[in-house]
């Protein structure tokens, strides 16, 4: 493999190093190698393996959408695997990229009245916080905030409760929907957020495993990867604890 040029992740867009024991480059930020791929353990077996772009990455950095710009190397990826770790004294998730490394951790709150997520990279740095408003009744509309690893509103995810039921939508941070789950395709293990012109930004496939609660998150290029991971994390912790009063569609 030719290491002479300059090259870009195919993922995040950052300068990539070659790494001759690899025979492969690798991009620091995010924590991606880019034509080599691993399958990941769960509980003693292998978990199917991406097919990763045999191809070297390219010499002039990628076009990012521009909702994705703003963000951090770990929020600019199409594509998320995330597993909750199987013995936790709270929520714990850890999240990996398609090539099968280890991006970062998600650790919620044990003690926390509304709920609250924080999101870490892989070397133990805070990236992301969701955090829950309280609520004293059953039928009060449940906010969580989405905030970046520099304390920025991103967006909220909002619950009202309605016919028996709650209503999640995704907000921006400036209050406009961003979008609702299609409750046509919610299946209980697949779901997708759509936005108001229809289009899909957001799908979550639960069929990879069944050892212990794992999901892929694939993100449209019309939706900030950091807002919809966080509402797929909080979603599916919502709604696969059991909690009727809260989680509930």
């Amino acid at each position: 493999m030719s290491n002479t040029q300059t090259r870009f992740c195919k993922f995040c867009g950052e300068q990539v190093d070659f790494l001759a024991e690899f025979n492969d480059y690798y991009c620091r930020f995010c924590h991606s190698y880019q034509t080599h791929g691993e399958s990941i353990s769960v509980g003693g077996k292998k978990s199917p393996a991406y097919n990763i772009d045999p191809n070297p990455p390219p010499v002039a950095p990628p076009v990012l959408p521009p909702a994705w710009r703003g963000n951090i190397p770990m929020f600019r990826h199409r594509e998320y695997l995330v597993m909750q770790a199987f013995l936790s004294w709270g929520p714990k998730y850890t999240i990996y990229n398609v090539t099968g490394h280890k991006m970062g951790e998600i650790k919620g709150k044990i003690i926390s009245w509304g709920g609250e997520w924080n999101f870490f990279d892989f070397e133990g740095r805070k990236v992301a916080n969701v955090k829950g408003n309280p609520t004293i009744i059953t039928f009060q509309d449940k906010k969580f905030d989405i905030r970046d690893h520099q304390g920025r509103f991103k967006g909220a995810i909002k619950g009202k409760y309605g016919f028996l039921r709650r209503k999640w939508e995704l907000y921006d941070a400036n209050g406009r929907l961003v979008g609702r789950p299609d409750e046509q395709v919610w299946i209980k293990m697949n779901w997708r957020l759509i936005d108001p012109q229809g289009r899909i930004l957001l799908t979550v496939d639960k069929k990879w495993f069944t050892f212990r609660d794992q999901f892929r998150v694939v993100v449209s290029e019309h939706i900030d990867p950091l807002i919809a991971l966080a509402y797929a994390v909080a979603i599916d912790y919502m709604y696969f604890r059991g909690d009727k009063s809260s989680s509930s569609w």
